[in-house]
């Protein structure tokens, strides 16, 4: 188990590392193109951010690890609100002024609701996969239309994103190709590592999805979170979590089950789908019509969070 856990360790750091590379590469080739720094720190900033948990679902649901591909995504999204917007606002008090962001939270709840709902037959299907899709693209126009509309103290804060300095077109794509590969060895290693490590400790590989690999794949969002809570940039902390939770369910389950039909365990849909809905419910309630999350508020998303992995732990051990 030592040897497994290591490797886990090991596949979560080359994931974290390809992410990062990825996203300096993806920034640089983004400049080359012309694009604008608020489409580069919104869309691919964000898509970056979120490229681990696609490198492991797709590892996962290729690799017959149909429990971990759905319990990494669901299991993150919690983490996302409850771990991260919840250490975030502890740190600073939120206050988002993102017009964006008061369509993608409720979005988000949607997005979520859908989700429950294509589950309830135990299966989500290449069909289904491919709705989720069109909705990633109709998110994407959205944002890419919004950002005229955005106050020009909220393109500012989106124009610090961790932009290239790289100004060659061999190393941009170097950085890219490198990442990429980081991305898909480290969610292979991960992957094959956690089903491992659930058969030594005769643990569900869901309850792993859920928990072990879903944190280390928000590792990412978690950094540029605090990051931006710390340096009183609220809009992008917020919408990091917000946009990868859509961006895990839109695209990155659209895209896994687009190419493999996941079969979806009774627990997620009678349980965590549930509860991953109920969290993005007790979010958009804190945010309200004020768009701010309090450190009181903060503390209740982390308290809610620690007790569920409080609580699964113990029927791991019970």
């Amino acid at each position: 188990m030592l040897w497994q856990t290591l490797l886990f360790a090991t596949g979560l750091v080359v994931l974290t590392v390809g992410a990062d590379l990825f996203i300096r590469g993806a920034c640089g080739l983004g400049q080359r193109l012309g694009m604008t720094p608020y489409v580069i720190g919104l869309v691919i900033v964000g898509f970056g951010t979120s490229a681990p948990e696609l490198a492991v679902s797709l590892s996962a649901a290729y690799g017959g690890h149909y429990d971990i591909a759905l319990g990494n995504v669901v299991g993150s999204n919690i983490a996302n609100i409850g771990l991260i917007l919840g250490i975030s606002a502890l740190l600073a008090p939120l206050t988002i002024h993102m017009r964006l962001l008061r369509v993608e939270a409720p979005l988000m709840l949607g997005a979520f609701v859908l989700l429950w709902l294509l589950a309830i037959d135990g299966r989500i299907g290449r069909g289904e996969g491919a709705l989720l899709l069109l909705g990633q693209i109709a998110l994407l126009v959205l944002v890419l239309r919004s950002g005229k509309r955005e106050p020009p103290h909220v393109q500012n804060e989106l124009a610090e994103a961790p932009l290239s300095e790289l100004h060659h077109w061999p190393a941009t794509l170097g950085l890219l190709a490198i990442g990429l590969l980081g991305l898909v060895g480290g969610g292979m290693l991960a992957v094959e590592s956690a089903s491992a490590i659930a058969r030594g400790f005769g643990v569900s590989e869901l309850v792993i999805g859920l928990t072990v690999v879903a944190i280390g794949t928000s590792l990412p969002e978690l950094a540029s979170s605090v990051v931006a809570a710390l340096r009183g940039h609220s809009d992008i902390a917020v919408g990091n979590v917000i946009g990868s939770n859509l961006f895990n369910i839109l695209f990155i389950l659209g895209t896994t089950a687009s190419l493999h039909p996941l079969p979806v365990a009774a627990s997620l849909e009678h349980f965590e789908l549930p509860v991953m809905i109920g969290f993005a419910a007790i979010l958009l309630l804190m945010m309200g019509r004020k768009m701010r999350i309090s450190r009181g508020e903060g503390a209740v998303l982390l308290s809610a969070y620690l007790g569920l992995i409080a609580w699964q732990v113990a029927g791991v051990v019970g």
